[in-house]
């Protein structure tokens, strides 16, 4: 666990690897803003150098176990999409769950590292909005991997991946509170826009899809779980040692049709503090903007690989949704009274009130599509927009004298 520190890894002798991503050897990777967890393997053994300013622990151990079944699970996965390309049909449909703090996110990496080392391009999806390794907090997103895309810092941090300019990200609107309804939307609508995407590259289909999902199980968790099986057309469950998570999908899934595989729980596993992430959430927010930190010819430290762009735009000029309450059931509206109003409805925000403008102040908002903005305001659906993928995001710096000041991750005026 490194607190605020840079780290430098140093692969000397042997191979290793980091949720399945090799390091190269004599080659140094460096690690900044601190606040990770890391877990490194080796097959035959290694000699692994780690320089940090502030590490707070380091052990070793040949409980290996877990590895071992991991790589036999991609091995099956591996023949599964041998006989999708031989076919043109569609390759494994994964889904990964289990309890909080469970290795489901280490074995995404893992699984779809491996896939890559073969000239597989996996479709990696996260529905996890409390902490998305694909995109921001607050959003659920899918990504194709590929093996140029992989790198050591971006298998090290949870954050975005460069080269995804083809990714697809749906935001939710919170990282902390999930709503239901509006995330059962969301996951149908990404479903069906993965299926479409499908159709059009044999390559990409055959990979199959690897989906990571949040570690609520009970109550409303499994019904969500449930949902996001059927509607992403999940063929291959793996269950994160918990037993009592694989009974219960034992007795609500067609295991004829889908296959459920319980997988040992690493030992490596450790729980993350509330502190660990909202920091790790914030660091991911950072990189949006500003990237990773690089070497700069005569600086004297790394500096930030991106320069984010301050807007400035009249109120006039832009319109600002927020979620509102869900609408009231049809058992509560008046007599002769007509449901009309969608389950998630959207409201606009008065940018002239000065009390709703100043709680604008450092919220991140997601940036519409043109074409999303154009179906709404014809249809008046609320679901044109927020079951659309978004175009960007940006962060309310502040609103003042009727000009809302912005931070974008480019120069040049909103889509």
């Amino acid at each position: 666990f490194l607190k605020q520190s840079t780290c430098t890894i140093l692969l000397q002798k042997g191979s290793c690897e980091l949720w399945g991503l090799e390091l190269v050897q004599g080659k140094p990777h460096i690690l900044t803003d601190g606040g990770f967890k890391l877990a490194f393997f080796t097959w035959h053994g290694c000699v692994l150098d780690i320089e940090c300013e502030n590490l707070d622990i380091a052990y070793t151990t040949d409980e290996t176990n877990c590895n071992i079944a991991y790589v036999n699970t991609h091995a099956q996965l591996e023949a599964l999409r041998d006989q999708a390309a031989a076919s043109s049909a569609e390759g494994p449909r994964v889904l990964i769950c289990g309890p909080t703090d469970s290795g489901k996110t280490s074995l995404m990496k893992i699984l779809s590292a491996y896939a890559c080392k073969l000239g597989r391009t996996p479709l990696a999806v996260d529905l996890d909005t409390n902490d998305n390794t694909l995109s921001i907090p607050g959003t659920i997103s899918a990504c194709p991997v590929t093996f140029d895309a992989l790198s050591f810092e971006t298998h090290a941090v949870a954050g975005i991946p460069p080269g995804t300019a083809s990714s697809l990200v749906l935001w939710h609107g919170s990282a902390s509170q999930l709503t239901k309804e509006l995330w059962k939307a969301q996951v149908t609508a990404l479903a069906s826009k993965i299926h479409q995407r499908a159709k059009g590259d044999a390559h990409e289909r055959a990979s199959g899809l690897i989906v990571n999902t949040s570690g609520t199980m009970q109550g409303d968790g499994l019904d969500l779980l449930l949902h996001a099986i059927q509607a992403l057309s999940i063929t291959v469950v793996l269950v994160m040692g918990h037993d009592r998570l694989y009974s219960m999908l034992k007795s609500k899934v067609d295991t004829d049709a889908i296959k459920l595989i319980k997988l040992p729980r690493s030992g490596g596993v450790v729980s993350r503090e509330s502190s660990f992430l909202r920091q790790s959430r914030i660091r991911n927010i950072k990189r949006y903007f500003y990237g990773g930190l690089v070497e700069a010819p005569n600086a004297p430290k790394r500096v930030p690989e991106l320069t984010p762009f301050l807007l400035q735009l009249p109120t006039d000029q832009i319109t600002i949704y927020k979620f509102t309450s869900i609408s009231l059931s049809a058992s509560l509206l008046p007599v002769a009274a007509a449901q009309t109003s969608e389950a998630v409805q959207l409201e606009q925000i008065n940018l002239q009130d000065e009390g709703a403008a100043g709680a604008l102040q450092h919220h991140l908002m997601a940036v519409c599509h043109p074409r999303a903005v154009a179906a709404y305001n014809q249809s008046g659906q609320a679901s044109d927009l927020y079951l659309a993928g978004v175009a960007g995001f940006c962060s309310v710096e502040r609103v003042v004298d009727d000009r809302i000041h912005l931070l974008s991750p480019c120069a040049g005026s909103l889509p």
